[in-house]
Parts: structure tokens; C-alpha cells; sequence
């Protein structure tokens, strides 16, 4: 997907998969290839309205708010995204974590596009999730610079699903009513973020006990993110991942690893995040 000069960061996904690759700890690790997903898995999170407008190119008030271009490749970009998450979510059942390079989309609405997300792929690979195992309940930790607005409103009804979202309150989106949401004030730091990370995780712990987690690992907290005014440093983040790794290995439940967003100054501080991210989660750092 190349969006050129956009500020969201496209080519992050390319170098990712390099930088794994050209990793030699982690080169060996099975890289799994998806396939693009059609209308009938997205009708399950998505409207027919929504999803004719998006498939056919029409820039209308459902997928302008995408603020994205509107063309084939970008729909086949995120129909394979969407594929992707689902095969993540299919391979927990052989892995215990598994990392979608191209997943998080987590602000698109059942009816429409938002801020660069047309289609929610964790929505859309839960759902096929909870067909297949409706006894099964899924938890949702969303650590990106902004709250999860579209998993919160596709799954406000829904007690198989507790969506978790700590974020910076004074910032996009709209908010929506998540099953818990930490809201974090401007110039954040480490030690603040992490004490209310852990507040988090206990309450979550103490009201929900999930068969698989979602965690959308975004880049941007951190200090020198275009977008925000949250202050992580690199160790900070990197500390906030093992949280997460270390909150699911205590409850024994796979994790389905999502980068979200991320938006530094320098492009490669985005994808360095992203990275460590996949070296914590494979117990390198």
C-alpha cells in the first residue's frame, strides 16, 4: 500500500517484515501468508451499504473520513489486512503469539471509515473467532496512542468481548464506552504510564477471564510521536509490551499482536518500536 507522503507510515510494513528477516534469532520463525477476505466474512462486522461504497471506489460520507485514498490497491490492502488478523487469530490455536504485521485498524465503524482504518480486522476475525467457539470470550488490551472508538461501539452489547483502551483523552476520536478505558493526560511519562497500565491490567483480570487476547501494540505513545503528546521512551514502551506478554503468560492465553498506529517525527523510530515489540514477544529483550 503506498500512500507516498502521507503521515501514516505505510511502508512500515515492508520494513518490519525485512527487519525480521534479516534478524538471524528470528529469520526461522514461520511466516504465514494470507489470502485477501471477501464480502460475506466482512458482513459480519460491516454494513452492505458501507461495504458497496468501499468496494466500488465511491468517495461518500461513509468512507471519506478514512482521510486515505480510495482506489484497488488500497481495497485489496485492506481486505489481505483483514485476512491477515483472521489466519493470526487461526494460528493461536498452534502458537502461543502470534504477530500481524498489518492489523490494529481498530477506529472503523460498522456504517464507515475513520481515521485511517476502512475496515475493522480484529472485529471481523473475532466475530468468525466466536461463530466457531461461541463459549469462548475474547479480551481486547488496546494500547494505542488513541482509543479503540470502533471495537467499543461494534462490541458495547457483547460479553464475549472486554475492550480495554488506554489512551490520551484529549486527542481523537470521539470517544465510545469501552468495558474499561484509561484515559491519560498530555506529557504522560514512563513511570505514570506504566503504574496506571498495571491499574489496568488487574481490573481487567478481576472481571474478565479471556481464551484469547488481542493486543494492539501501537507506536504511538512515545515522546516524539507526530500525532500525540504522550512521552514514552523506548525502554518505556518496551517495558509496556513485557506487561502485556507477562499478563497473558499468567492467565495462559495466546495473544494475537497487532503494531496499530504509530507516527514518530523519524519514520524509523516507528518501525523500531514496532520491532521491539516482536523481540520482546519472542523473550529476545
Amino acid at each position: 500500500m503506498d500512500l507516498g507522503a502521507h503521515v501514516f507510515p505505510a511502508r512500515k510494513y515492508g520494513m518490519i517484515y525485512n527487519q525480521v528477516k534479516e534478524d538471524s534469532r528470528l529469520s526461522n520463525l514461520p511466516a504465514l501468508q494470507p489470502s485477501p477476505v471477501g464480502p460475506e466474512e466482512l458482513s459480519l462486522v460491516h454494513t452492505p451499504e458501507f461495504l458497496s461504497d468501499f468496494m466500488n471506489l465511491r468517495y461518500t460520507d461513509r468512507t471519506m473520513y478514512s482521510e486515505l485514498p480510495l482506489n484497488r490497491e488500497i481495497v485489496r490492502s485492506f481486505c489481505l489486512g483483514v485476512g491477515g488478523t483472521i489466519l493470526a487469530t487461526e494460528s493461536t490455536e498452534n502458537y502461543k503469539y502470534v504477530y500481524h504485521i498489518g492489523g490494529g485498524f481498530h477506529h472503523s465503524m460498522p456504517d464507515r471509515a475513520e481515521g485511517f482504518c476502512y475496515l475493522n480486522d480484529a472485529a471481523v476475525a473475532t466475530k468468525l473467532y466466536l461463530q466457531k467457539y461461541p463459549d469462548r470470550k475474547v479480551l481486547y488490551v488496546d494500547l494505542d496512542l488513541h482509543q479503540g472508538n470502533g471495537n467499543a461501539k461494534v462490541f458495547k452489547e457483547d460479553p464475549s468481548v472486554w475492550t480495554f483502551s488506554m489512551h490520551q483523552e484529549h486527542l481523537y476520536p470521539k470517544k465510545e464506552q469501552s468495558s474499561l478505558d484509561v484515559p491519560l493526560e498530555n506529557g504522560t511519562n514512563d513511570k505514570t504510564y506504566l503504574k496506571a497500565l498495571e491499574a489496568g491490567l488487574s481490573q481487567t483480570r478481576a472481571n474478565f477471564k479471556p481464551d484469547l487476547i488481542y493486543y494492539f501494540a501501537g507506536a504511538d505513545p512515545f515522546e516524539d510521536d507526530s500525532l500525540g503528546d504522550l512521552k514514552l521512551t523506548f525502554d518505556g514502551l518496551k517495558r509496556r509490551d513485557k506487561m502485556v506478554k507477562e499478563f497473558a503468560d499468567s492467565l495462559d492465553v495466546p495473544v494475537v499482536v497487532l503494531p496499530a498506529g504509530g507516527y514518530a517525527r523519524n519514520f524509523h523510530d516507528t518501525v523500531r518500536i514496532h520491532f521491539n515489540t516482536i523481540r520482546v514477544f519472542a523473550s529476545l529483550i
